[in-house]
């Protein structure tokens, strides 16, 4: 990864709102008029008043609608995650403060997988009900109460193309256990850095992949056992 260094005469001519595309959500003091006004002098390229994947930056004001609140967050969820300022932050730009809130011109997909992403995309199967027939899955290879090759050759029985990899065909990721706790605690492993890593590089615009734990599956698996 590369990153851009600003010498003290690119921060003099360049300013953080230089060339990007900005979004004011709620209202700033007696006008956002004036507001706006002062982001066009420092360089805004676009002035908007609702959050896409296309914002730089989100100047958050006070009472924000909830949609626009709901909105963002959801931004956030798929990855896209602007930089948010509020009025402190702003006025400290403007003071000619620009070093610390520098962000790149180019977008770019940032997801953090958390353990909301797990419970709104969880996989809920029923015994017996095999729903799984021809989807594509990723295996974690940090499987462990039992060898790779037994879980895939039960995998493939029920129909399930089980991969160790993920692309643009996937639909299910099997986490270990293990990851699941690190989800709830916030931390990350090897598998959550592989799944965060590989959909920022995707070209999905949203994270849409479900995920089951690795002890609801075995369950669901035995539930087949004759």
């Amino acid at each position: 990864m590369q990153y851009s260094f600003f010498t003290e005469d690119d921060l003099r001519q360049t300013t953080p709102f230089t060339d990007r595309v900005v979004c004011i959500l709620g209202s700033f003091g007696a006008s956002n008029t004036v507001l706006r006004k002062r982001l066009q002098e420092y360089g805004a390229s676009d002035i908007r008043t609702a959050v896409s994947r296309t914002v730089h930056y989100v100047l958050m004001g006070e009472n924000v609608p909830e949609a626009q609140l709901s909105a963002l967050h959801e931004l956030n969820f798929h990855g896209y995650c602007p930089r948010v300022l509020h009025k402190a932050e702003i006025d400290d730009i403007f003071s000619g403060h620009y070093a610390a809130y520098m962000t790149p011109l180019e977008f770019s997909k940032t997801l953090t997988l958390t353990m909301q992403h797990y419970e709104s995309l969880k996989l809920l199967l029923q015994e017996g009900v095999n729903s799984l027939y021809t989807e594509e899955m990723y295996v974690s290879p940090n499987i462990a109460t039992t060898t790779l090759q037994e879980l895939y050759l039960q995998l493939g029985n029920l129909g399930v193309y089980a991969n160790s990899y993920i692309d643009d065909t996937t639909n299910v990721l099997l986490l270990p256990d293990s990851t699941i706790l690190h989800l709830q605690q916030g931390a990350v492993d090897d598998t959550i850095l592989y799944i965060q890593n590989t959909y920022n590089t995707m070209r999905a615009q949203n994270f849409t992949l479900q995920m089951i734990a690795e002890s609801d599956m075995r369950a669901w698996i035995k539930s087949f056992a004759v």
